[in-house]
């Protein structure tokens, strides 16, 4: 550790200790070209399984309520009939739908997507 004499006399440029401070130097820098990562043909990923569920709404219950569930049980939640639902693709967040019936089946209809998460997916891609 340095006394006070020998910080001043370091920073009034009097230092003559072995060690020699000088300027860095760097080379000047130049401009690079963007590199293209991704292409806009995605047919490479036509195969990628993604897992996507609907989520109806939530509730919470007691482990002994959870117990005593059996065929026929019901658990209300906490939407109602008409109300949004969201879609959830690898367990985010993706986008908001609604349910429609086609036929005998069930199905969702895309209302919105969450803009943050869609921009992730297509990032880097021209």
């Amino acid at each position: 550790m340095l006394n006070e004499d020998e910080i001043r006399s370091f920073l009034s440029g009097g230092n003559t200790g072995a060690a020699a401070i000088k300027k860095a130097k760097f080379p000047s820098l130049e401009q690079v070209k963007a590199i293209n990562t991704a292409s806009a043909d995605m047919s490479h990923l036509e195969d990628v399984q993604i897992e996507i569920s609907m989520e109806l709404g939530q509730a919470s219950i007691k482990i002994k309520d959870v117990l005593g569930l059996a065929r026929g049980s019901v658990v209300k939640l906490n939407k109602t009939a008409g109300d949004e639902m969201d879609v959830i693709m690898n367990g985010q967040h993706f986008a908001k739908g609604e349910v429609v019936v086609i036929k005998d089946s069930f199905g969702v209809r895309i209302i919105s997507i969450n803009r943050a998460h869609h921009l992730r997916l297509t990032d880097g891609l021209t």
